[in-house]
């Protein structure tokens, strides 16, 4: 493996050319409206999935030996921004941006195991670290999609960015809700709803989530 990955990077043309191959025989349909918008694919490797566009000077970037399987991005607005880094595994995930200036960062190697759906509006940011683990039927939103009026007919919750740190593993139907930062190493249990951060090196679990262990890391390996 590591003599294939070797020789991908040293041969960077020839891997661009085999993504794009893949991506005819296998399968990425792009639905693009608007103007100046920028599809930068690249060296990924997207089977089954869809981008759909509307809106203008958009930009999605997927890096070098990326593989998306099932996944869907849709962008409707202007100016937003997504960029997936290198080596990402990516399976079943849906990317949802509404309105104008929204930005998704995702880190190299990182990893989504299931359907899962990640929603950004309002002009927000989604950052999501290098090297995390992600299971299935996991929900990210940095907002609530609905206005919710005080007494006076204000809106009182606007949307909010959230940031997961580098190594971060998140269990089976988590929700990360808006505003919220999870610290690098840091562990979210299966069905957790997370309404506040969680610090760097902890556990998370319950609905609220609250703190049930600290000082830990993880590793994918069972040893």
């Amino acid at each position: 493996m590591k003599r294939l990955k070797l020789f991908l990077e040293q041969h960077h043309g020839f891997l661009r050319w085999l993504a794009g191959l893949y991506r005819i025989l296998f399968g990425c349909r792009k639905k693009i409206r608007g103007r100046d918008n920028r599809i930068l694919l690249g060296g990924g490797f997207l089977r089954k999935s869809r981008i759909q566009v509307n809106g203008d000077d958009n930009q999605i970037e997927i890096e070098d030996l990326c593989v998306l399987e099932n996944c869907r991005i849709y962008v409707a607005g202007s100016h937003n921004r997504i960029r997936i880094g290198r080596e990402c595994r990516l399976t079943g995930l849906e990317l949802w941006l509404e309105d104008n200036g929204n930005q998704v960062v995702i880190g190299n190697n990182t990893r989504v195991t299931g359907r899962s759906h990640m929603a950004v509006t309002e002009g927000t940011r989604l950052s999501l670290g290098s090297r995390c683990l992600l299971a299935s039927e996991i929900t990210v939103r940095t907002g609530d999609s609905h206005s919710l009026l005080d007494g006076e007919g204000k809106r009182c919750n606007p949307a909010a960015d959230v940031t997961i740190g580098d190594h971060v593993w998140i269990g089976d139907g988590a929700v990360i809700l808006k505003g919220v930062t999870l610290g690098a190493d840091c562990v979210i249990g299966a069905r957790a709803v997370v309404t506040r951060a969680v610090p760097e090196r902890a556990a998370a679990a319950g609905n609220p989530a609250r703190i049930v262990k600290e000082d830990i890391t993880w590793e994918s390996e069972r040893i």
